[in-house]
């Protein structure tokens, strides 16, 4: 028995050296993984504060119709999500890069901020095309509905001229420029429709490209073309015209409208928001870990 236990103790005691050499490499490997993870947790802390300074309750009651829609807030919104936390996330990124990790424990604790890195990217990304598109769907169909607006007053004033027109060339002036209207309207009212039944958000887009403009284009040019010279006739044409300028940028609206909607429903915020808390989960999750490989140490 006492020979056997002389043998065991020298391989007893090099388990030991072999384990604390382990531990004592360790910590070395943690505190230089720590130095060289400085300025990302820096940038990370960074990210944090400005998130969590940025009132997206606001957001979701204004997109959800809980809330009347305030311009100007989603436009600093946008701005601070655009020159703030772009850039930050961009640093993030950067910083990740430059970090080598040779210890495989670390590793562990480290593939948590990198997953969290990734996700405040992600974040950041979507809610910025969120912005953008949710921006632009407001201003785009505000402008639909002025529009809408303005031909209903040109229509009332071009007709009110009509009907006053009483001389033989006032009359016949403003008949060719009926005739005129006339064929234009119902090209317009064809095509219109067509449109509208366009199935597809790029269906629309390349109908509107190929059909639509080019023949407002035309039915411009044709007004253009027409020779009157009395003061009725000339007004009521430039009503026309001024109409038919609304309809070209009334279509080139829809086209910014159709693709918003398609790019808000790609990009959900019940989705993106919801990104912030998993990335907090991460950072605490690494947090801990890192905090376990410490303790190993001890």
């Amino acid at each position: 028995m006492n020979g056997k236990s002389l043998i065991l103790r020298p391989v007893g005691l090099l388990l030991f050296l072999l384990l604390a050499a382990c531990g004592n490499n360790l910590e070395a490997d943690l505190l230089t993984y720590e130095e060289s993870t400085e300025q990302l947790i820096s940038l990370n802390n960074e990210f944090n504060d400005t998130v969590n300074n940025m009132n997206f309750d606001k957001l979701q009651l204004m997109y959800y119709g809980d809330e009347d829609v305030d311009i100007e807030y989603l436009q600093n919104l946008k701005t601070e999500v655009d020159e703030n936390l772009v850039p930050i996330t961009d640093s993030l990124s950067e910083e990740l890069d430059n970090i080598e990790v040779t210890n495989s424990e670390i590793e562990e604790a480290h593939s948590i901020i990198s997953e969290s890195v990734s996700v405040k990217h992600d974040f950041t990304s979507q809610m910025s095309s969120f912005l953008d598109s949710y921006v632009l769907s407001i201003d785009s169909n505000s402008q639909l509905v002025s529009l809408s607006h303005s031909f209903i007053t040109h229509q009332e004033e071009r007709d009110n001229i009509i009907e006053s027109a009483e001389s033989p060339e006032e009359v016949a002036e403003i008949n060719q420029l009926i005739e005129v209207l006339n064929v234009n309207s119902e090209a317009l009212d064809e095509h219109s429709t067509a449109f509208h039944n366009e199935k597809s958000v790029e269906e629309k887009e390349q109908y509107a490209n190929d059909i639509l403009l080019p023949m407002l284009d035309e039915h411009i040019a044709a007004l253009n073309a027409l020779n009157i010279s009395t003061d009725k006739a000339t007004r009521a044409r430039t009503i026309s015209l001024e109409m038919y300028y609304n309809y070209r940028t009334y279509f080139e609206e829809r086209k910014k409208v159709m693709a918003s909607v398609e790019n808000l429903q790609e990009v959900s915020l019940q989705n993106v928001l919801p990104l912030v808390e998993t990335a907090a989960t991460l950072d605490s999750q690494y947090k801990e870990a890192l905090e376990n490989k410490k303790n190993e140490t001890r």
